[in-house]
């Protein structure tokens, strides 16, 4: 066997494979012998086909099988003399077997970039926390407020107003066809509250119990559902109840009923805003890593295997999918186009494999790994959030093969705090 290795760019390669006539026959008469053992044919034994016959009827697929396990025998021993690392299963292209000449294949296959990088110690960025104000203390107080709120059937005959609960049944139509998946009974919605659609709660507003409305709803060009996006939709709907909220009053009761933690307003208040700090804190600190990532990214550049990219792209996509299972929902019935995702999701792909490259080298370069003891201790903390054993939790990464992820999700977390404790920031 011969190898010749051609450079297509400086991550993609083509590698020239000979195969020497001798091993060709060699592997056609195995292939031609284990046909001949489970194949049928009327008026023959099975093993005593003649050669002519079994070729007449089954050349392509002995062929097919010759061509097979050639490639699967040579291949990786290509591979191994060229010390070549794939990152993709090769494209291959190779001529029909002629068990008398030499059998030249090639395989194309993208490989890592070779990344130069020397300037990530010292990288200057910004960390900015958002002070907490009163403000926002007494919006979170009001939110917990009303989580401990109930429900009830209004009192007086009035219309529906803002703040208000309608219980609605609705239909939708997009083209005087009726939206899959759009359309609901008995539907809890708080009018003005943007959960549903602003637009939508606002044609709500003044309608009374019992009440029917018609009304149409013009989707924005960059809505993220790509089916109704830059659309009309036609809305049916029935108001069947108003409810308000009624509160519970903000008292030292009301704190304490919360938890033995609090002994007053003043001690819920107080661990309002320590939870806030904590919450503004680590948004400081996550945007911190993202900067550092950018300016990671801006100190190098290399071409980006497409493999890697398409690798990203699955796994957002599979991670949209699981979601689905879980709601009894299909791509169709949530109104999505997969191939559209994809597309939209490429730019974000695309800088997950730089960011995840550009770490690997650091790491590479700083000697940063991760310890058997770290993975230990990450499988314990995993196990306390998800309340379950560890053994059990072991047992799940290793029969779904998820060990190399969090150990590369670890070694990823090690190599940006290097670069943040190495980083120059400013506050």
């Amino acid at each position: 066997m011969k190898v010749q290795v051609e450079e297509v760019s400086p991550i993609k390669k083509k590698l020239a494979i000979e195969v020497e006539p001798e091993q060709i026959r060699k592997e056609w008469d195995s292939v031609v012998k284990s046909f001949n053992k489970k194949v049928k044919l009327k008026g023959f034994r099975t093993g005593k086909i003649p050669i002519t016959v079994l070729v007449k009827y089954y050349g392509p697929q002995i062929e097919e099988e010759v061509v097979s396990q050639v490639i699967n025998r040579t291949y990786p021993e290509a591979l191994k003399e060229t010390e070549v690392i794939p990152i993709t299963m090769p494209e291959l292209d190779y001529p029909a077997v002629d068990k008398e000449a030499t059998f030249i294949y090639t395989a194309t296959i993208e490989i890592k970039p070779e990344i130069l990088i020397s300037e990530y110690q010292g990288l200057e960025v910004k960390k900015q926390v958002v002070p907490i104000t009163e403000e926002d203390v007494e919006k979170r107080l009001a939110a917990i407020q009303a989580s401990h709120g109930e429900l009830v059937s209004l009192g007086e005959d009035r219309p529906l107003r803002k703040g208000d609960f309608g219980v609605i049944d609705y239909k939708s139509f997009l083209d005087d066809k009726e939206i899959p998946g759009g359309s609901a009974q008995n539907f809890d919605l708080e009018v003005g509250a943007g959960y549903f659609n602003a637009g939508f709660e606002k044609e709500l507003e003044g309608m009374k119990k019992g009440e029917d409305k018609d009304f149409d709803i013009d989707f924005p060009d960059d809505f993220g559902n790509p089916s109704l996006a830059g659309k009309r939709v036609h809305y049916q709907v029935k108001l069947q109840e108003i409810k308000t909220r009624n509160l519970p009053e903000l008292n030292d009761s009301f704190a304490q009923n919360l938890g033995k933690e609090f002994s007053s307003l003043e001690d819920l208040r107080k661990k309002i805003r320590n939870d806030l700090e904590q919450e503004e804190n680590r948004k400081a600190d996550l945007k911190l890593k993202e900067d550092l990532i950018d300016g990671l990214i801006a100190k190098s550049e290399f071409e980006l295997p497409e493999a890697l990219v398409n690798q990203e792209i699955r796994q957002m996509m599979l991670r949209i999918e699981q979601d689905f299972s879980r709601q009894g929902l299909s791509w169709e019935k949530a109104g999505l186009d997969p191939n559209s995702l994809m597309e939209r999701f490429r730019p974000q792909a695309q800088k997950l494999a730089r960011k995840k490259l550009l770490l690997e080298k650091v790491a590479q370069l700083e000697s940063i790994t991760v310890s058997p003891e770290e993975i230990e201790e990450e499988l314990q903390r995993i196990a306390r959030n998800v309340n379950q054993s560890v053994t059990l939790v072991k047992e799940i990464y290793n029969k779904n093969n998820l060990m190399p992820e969090l150990n590369q999700q670890l070694l990823e977390e090690k190599t940006l705090n290097f670069l943040q404790e190495h980083a120059t920031i400013q506050t």
